[in-house]
């Protein structure tokens, strides 16, 4: 009785969640959907941390030059949000990007001005060969057709850096400063997007480059997750 059970959920739920790893009919069972750490409003208009009330610069980030003129996340960095992006890019799930992704960043970003073009933040070619892909490349894209705009892969990384995972702001800043530059004049307002937004250092560095190299009038961000 119990493998012709299994043999049934697998017909009618052929995959597992990716949270729970439970059996699942989508990327996510239904108890994982509905405990995504959504980061609800109001948040602050330039960083996009939760805030009491809507403000257009938060006490955390008024004195922070970030280089983008505002960021935008769907979700916290914890729980499922945190597994969402694990399994995206530490075990290749690219499905959720199409199934998940794209639409949690499009809602993000409801009530923004139109964006000339999408940016994804790039890869250095080691990491990029040992992992086979670019997360961001791929939220990138996604986001790109839910918004009916083009992408631009003008960004690239002229130097490895340092993994930032136990760096402070100020050495996450020093560790990206001058790591990327923009191969192509790419103008107007652009559309940074990484998979987690930490401290901002390597958004901000990015941002730098797309302005100062590739001309750029307004850089702003959206990731998938930010630590809050």
């Amino acid at each position: 009785m119990q493998a012709y059970v299994e043999a049934l959920a697998d017909l009618f739920y052929p995959q597992w969640c990716i949270a729970c790893e439970e059996r699942a009919s989508d990327v996510l069972c239904r108890a994982c959907f509905d405990a995504l750490p959504q980061i609800g409003g109001p948040t602050c208009d330039r960083c996009g941390l939760p805030t009491a009330f809507a403000t257009p610069v938060c006490e955390r980030c008024k004195n922070v030059d970030f280089g983008f003129e505002s960021a935008r996340a769907p979700l916290r960095y914890e729980g499922v949000g945190k597994e969402i992006v694990h399994a995206l890019k530490y075990h290749g799930y690219t499905r959720l990007v199409e199934k998940l992704a794209a639409p949690l960043l499009s809602e993000a970003l409801r009530g923004t001005a139109p964006f000339d073009a999408v940016v994804p933040v790039p890869l250095h070619r080691a990491r990029l060969r040992k992992r086979g892909f670019n997360q961001a490349a791929l939220l990138a894209r996604g986001v790109a057709g839910q918004i009916n705009a083009g992408v631009s892969d003008t960004l690239q990384v002229v130097r490895n850096t340092r993994d930032q995972v136990e760096l402070s702001a100020a050495e996450r800043r020093a560790n990206v400063a001058g790591a990327f530059v923009a191969k192509a004049r790419t103008r107007g307002r652009l559309l940074l997007v990484d998979d987690v937004l930490t401290t901002g250092a390597t958004l901000g560095a990015c941002a730098d480059a797309l302005v100062r190299d590739g001309g750029a009038a307004e850089v702003h961000a959206v990731t998938l997750c930010r630590t809050c």
